[in-house]
């Protein structure tokens, strides 16, 4: 099970390093495809010109895929021209600036192009732009289905996006396409020319914002195409970590709309043999904490992360698994034990709940303090600790606790969930034994209502959402049957979540 754990997550130190880099160079990996968007007064053959200073930098990850405004055929010069009145005849405005009344004449026109040409020459992971094209590169991120599901509002999937000089759309008409959160959250690369006479840097840097996880990378030059050695370490590096996660993804292994890596300069220092960590889950009332395992051997950026809930029939949180954080961090990564409540605690649901998603928003909110990469955590659970790793992957908001001031700011859905034997559903065979009693010790009373155990029973709230699996069980299991195993993976395969 190790092995493929860390086949899924690649041991910090590779990931980061430079001899990493240069191994994910000469991996037989398939190119990264990535869509070009020319600028104002431009086309794609420009911009195959302006872009040559970083073809070295960017030919040994990428393929580029140059296209040309669907109007250029007929001297028209832009994606779109933004106008103050329908009748307007000047089209010399590219909209940088605009007010209540501007209009991108063309939009239409442009969005079509966007959708036949994802449809006849992607797929894309990715796209870039500059100047115009840098913020259509923004408006296509609005267009994008952020749970890779397209839909006629959000009809386009890629995983990142890089602009230079870009600048955010002045056409009240879609300012709407921003407020798509989903299709912001991926890793994006923002290069701003200080000396920018034509898009001011603050243009550039407001549309940065509007993505969930940007890098910005700036320089000392104007309205250009920036090459200088910090702008190609950047996209190096940027391109690097995404043909990795796209590797991963081609494999099966794991979905991740994962975070680009910081530029150098900006990521954690090595971390060795850090003493372990106990840490209160809450400020007072409650006994609930995690100890949190380094791994003892140098580490250079973020790592990977694996938070354990152990086993124990929710009568202790010390069961089957209590040692496995510990062992994680040996394998090279960051291993969090959570202690969460139990009968055992004179506490039950929904405080072993809270606890669960407790832990899992502090672990991603304090991921730079703990040298943790925020989008390569994983949950794992055993018995019943499988249980409620299990609740929370599926269920990450379901309990809305008031003491918990990281909820609706850090998620507490993992990126990949691993369940050992675990205790799944509430309803499914229930009766007297063993599983029946840890549903008695979750509620804290007998006979909990179908209702009741259904909310809880993770077969039933199985959707896209739900992070890749990874399970096993035993069929001679006799203390939680592995037909719990089994309605699970059932689940997942029928919502189309990897699973193995």
């Amino acid at each position: 099970m190790m092995k493929f754990l860390r086949s899924l997550f690649i041991v910090s130190s590779v990931a980061a390093s430079a001899t990493g880099h240069a191994a994910a160079g000469k991996q037989d990996a398939k190119k990264l495809r990535i869509l070009c968007l020319h600028g104002f007064h431009g086309s794609g053959s420009i911009l195959q010109e302006q872009i040559a200073q970083l073809k070295s930098t960017l030919s040994p990850y990428a393929e580029l895929v140059f296209v040309d405004t669907p109007t250029l055929a007929k001297n028209d010069f832009g994606w779109w021209h933004a106008i103050q009145t329908p009748d307007s005849k000047d089209l010399e405005d590219p909209g940088v600036d605009g007010g209540p009344n501007t209009q991108y004449k063309g939009w239409d026109v442009t969005r079509a192009f966007l959708v036949d040409t994802f449809a006849k020459k992607g797929p894309f992971d990715g796209v870039l732009g500059f100047s115009q094209g840098g913020a259509l590169t923004g408006l296509t991120v609005g267009m994008r289905a952020g749970d890779g599901k397209p839909t006629p509002s959000h009809p386009l999937t890629f995983d990142f996006a890089i602009e230079f000089s870009g600048y955010v759309a002045t056409d009240p008409n879609l300012i709407p396409l921003y407020e798509a959160k989903d299709s912001y959250n991926l890793p994006s690369l923002h290069v701003v020319g200080l000396s920018d006479m034509i898009v001011s840097p603050a243009h550039t840097q407001a549309l940065a914002s509007k993505f969930k996880n940007s890098i910005v990378i700036k320089h000392d030059g104007g309205h250009i195409i920036a090459s200088t050695p910090e702008v190609k370490t950047a996209i190096k590096n940027f391109l690097v970590e995404a043909q990795k996660k796209k590797a991963l993804n081609a494999r099966g292994s794991m979905q991740m709309a994962a975070k680009a890596p910081e530029p150098l300069k900006a990521q954690v220092p090595i971390l060795k043999g850090r003493t372990p960590l106990t840490l209160p889950l809450w400020s007072k009332g409650s006994a609930a904490n995690m100890k949190v395992f380094f791994p003892k051997e140098a580490r250079y950026g973020r790592m990977a992360a694996v938070v354990v809930f152990p086993g124990g029939a929710y009568s202790t949180p010390n069961g089957s698994g209590s040692d496995a954080a510990e062992w994680i961090a040996q394998q090279g990564m960051v291993g969090i034990k959570v202690q969460y409540a139990t009968r055992g605690s004179n506490e039950s649901h929904p405080q072993s709940y809270n606890d669960a998603a407790r832990a899992l928003r502090m672990v991603r909110s304090r991921a730079t303090e703990f040298g943790i990469d925020p989008d390569r955590i994983a949950l794992m659970g055993f018995s019943a600790g499988g249980h409620l790793a299990a609740l929370v992957a599926t269920q990450p908001d379901l309990i809305k606790s008031v003491d918990d001031d990281l909820l609706g700011k850090v998620s507490a859905r993992p990126n990949l969930l691993i369940l050992g034997y675990p205790l799944i559903s509430f309803v499914d065979g229930y009766g007297p034994g063993a599983y029946a009693g840890s549903t008695d010790n979750f509620f804290g009373k007998r006979n909990a209502d179908e209702s009741q155990r259904k909310l809880v029973s993770s077969e039933w709230h199985v959707d896209g959402k739900t992070p890749p699996t990874f399970i096993w069980t035993t069929d001679d299991d006799y203390l939680v049957p592995s037909n719990h195993s089994k309605i699970f993976v059932a689940a997942l395969k029928k919502a189309a979540v990897p699973v193995k």
